[in-house]
């Protein structure tokens, strides 16, 4: 079952990935609307029903998917679903061209300090991303 979702999930991801401008404007809205609840789901009510529903889930379908052996099957749908949401992100930041303009000065500011600069390590570096990227949101 997982296998199926997961190769179903992976042909999603390669549409979003190399036919964005095909997709039609309500769908690429849709699609935008699932990643943003997967990365971070909705708050209130609406959360605490969706996070009982996921812990319920997890109580029956992962004792199942252990005893049937189906857990590289369900990491393989996992991993399919991070690349769906990875595909519409990246999608979303090529569009807004704030980001694309703070990226472009992150990087000339980055080129620029070259020689004068230390190096970074690789959080170091993550974290420079997320704010380059959350200044652009901004």
């Amino acid at each position: 079952m997982f296998w199926e979702l997961a190769q179903k999930a992976n042909n999603l991801a390669v549409i979003i990935e190399y036919g964005w401008e095909k997709i039609p404007g309500e769908t690429q809205e849709l699609l935008k609307v699932f990643a943003y609840a997967f990365i971070e789901p909705p708050q209130g009510i609406k959360e605490r029903l969706l996070k009982f529903v996921g812990i319920f889930y997890l109580a029956i379908a992962l004792p199942w998917i252990l005893l049937k052996g189906e857990f590289d099957s369900y990491v393989a749908y996992k991993n399919a679903l991070d690349r769906i949401v990875n595909a519409i992100l990246s999608e979303v930041e090529r569009e807004d061209m704030a980001y694309q303009k703070a990226l472009s000065e992150a990087l000339e500011e980055t080129f620029t300090e070259w020689e004068t600069s230390s190096a970074m390590t690789a959080e170091e570096a993550c974290e420079r991303i997320r704010a380059i990227s959350n200044q652009a949101l901004e």
